[in-house]
């Protein structure tokens, strides 16, 4: 009997509400089979049957809450012990392995798979691989644990026989960084008179705790400025038809991450993590830019991933995808993980400044407000110009203010001049 179990896939996520069951009990399901789809603050999860086998049991029926550890079904797999459960130790398994390219199921969604495995010859420490004799990883996930500074035989690999996967190895470095409670101080409000008790929902808790663990622990420092992007609107209202050509809603947003992007490549430490236990600087080799999406149920960080490898046109089209996905409640898990650096939009609230709240364990988000027609002084005479508002704050731990003021200043200095973006 197999004991699945809703885990614990990070992000914040600590119970989801059964949405949909694709089977029943009695039902005959194959590994990898979608058995349900869990709505959890952010994404609506898709959990993939981890065996063959019959369902004996469903541990909750549409509409309930289930937590990280309850059982989401029991599943018949042919064995005549105990249920096994489905966080157990992998344990040595005869199967084939997987051909070079295919995928096997994890707990959400698909993960790929190399035949490319090497077992650790770590016999000093006291961790699963003195039980099961060795863990599995794939030499690209070994190098990037030992980038991160991440040991790797204290991770349970999500992959085909517990092998440890790359998107694991990203999820412990992210939780590494973080307290292992977050305290919130109690504090009882009484109110009189005319009042009414509304329940705040499930991503708003999510928002809070975010917001509350960001503020504890890092120091934010704000600087402020403004750039004149007449070039800019005039490239834009130039190309904008030739990319709707193309299906793509050509949005000043797109040219903003390419400068970004830009600036994170000259300034690899805006680019990272502080691993205050460690004392040490986390510096991420890839970019990816979280955006700050405005949704009915609350805020929500998607991010596209490799964006340092993306054209303006890819930037604008990757965007406008992921914002109408959380729009619509169909992003994915990996679509929120692993973000590096966030950028929030002010304007699209008809503001020009903030002071954005950075995205733990992230070390900077830039705020970008409304593009106005302002009165300028140039040469002595005043005209008019369109001008951006800008907002960066920082981790003062680790950022000081002169550093941050140069990162602003190529932002500007890129967006004032936008065919720089197109050359590079």
């Amino acid at each position: 009997m197999y004991d699945f179990k809703f885990a614990d896939i990070g992000e914040g996520i600590h119970e989801g509400r059964i949405l949909k069951w694709n089977f029943k009990v009695g039902d005959k399901v194959k590994e990898g089979d979608t058995l349900v789809i869990v709505e959890t603050d952010k994404v609506n999860a898709e959990l993939p049957s981890p065996v063959d086998g019959i369902i004996e049991k469903l541990g909750a029926q549409v509409g309930d809450t289930i937590e990280v550890g309850q059982t989401v079904v029991l599943i018949n797999d042919g064995s005549k012990d105990e249920p096994k459960a489905s966080k157990e130790e992998p344990k040595e398994s005869k199967k084939e392995p997987l051909a070079e390219g295919k995928t096997a199921p994890g707990v959400i969604g698909e993960i790929e798979v190399s035949e490319e495995v090497m077992a650790s010859s770590d016999e000093n420490k006291t961790t699963k691989s003195e039980v099961s004799g060795k863990v599995l990883a794939t030499p690209v996930a070994r190098k990037l644990a030992k980038d991160l500074g991440v040991d790797i035989t204290k991770i349970q690999g999500s992959g085909e026989m517990g092998r440890v996967m790359k998107e694991d190895i990203y999820q412990a470095s992210s939780q590494k960084q973080q307290p292992q409670s977050i305290s919130i101080p109690k504090v009882n409000v009484t109110a009189t008179g005319d009042v009414e008790y509304v329940p705040i929902s499930s991503l708003r808790k999510a928002v809070v705790r975010s917001m509350t663990l960001s503020k504890q622990i890092i120091p934010h420092t704000v600087l402020m400025d403004e750039v004149v992007v007449d070039k800019l609107v005039d490239l834009r209202n130039k190309v904008k038809e030739q990319a709707a050509a193309q299906d793509i809603k050509l949005t000043y947003m797109a040219f903003i991450m390419k400068a970004v992007v830009l600036a994170l490549k000259k300034y690899p430490w805006f680019n990272a993590s502080f691993d205050q236990e460690n004392e040490r600087m986390i510096l991420k080799k890839y970019v990816n830019l979280g955006m700050a999406v405005d949704t009915p149920a609350g805020l929500i960080v998607p991010n596209v991933k490799n964006a340092d490898h993306k054209s303006i046109l890819e930037l604008a089209k990757e965007l406008r995808g992921l914002a109408d996905a959380a729009l619509e409640r169909k992003l994915q898990l990996s679509d929120l993980q692993n973000t590096t650096f966030t950028i929030t939009n002010f304007g699209a609230a008809n503001v020009a400044f903030g002071t954005p709240i950075i995205n733990h364990p992230e070390v900077g988000i830039l705020g970008v407000g409304k593009i106005a027609q302002k009165p300028i002084v140039e040469n002595g005479e005043i005209k008019p110009a369109y001008v951006m508002p800008l907002s960066l704050a920082v981790d003062h731990r680790v950022i000081d203010g002169a550093d941050a003021g140069r990162f602003l200043n190529d932002i500007k200095s890129l967006l004032s001049d936008p065919m720089m973006l197109l050359l590079s």
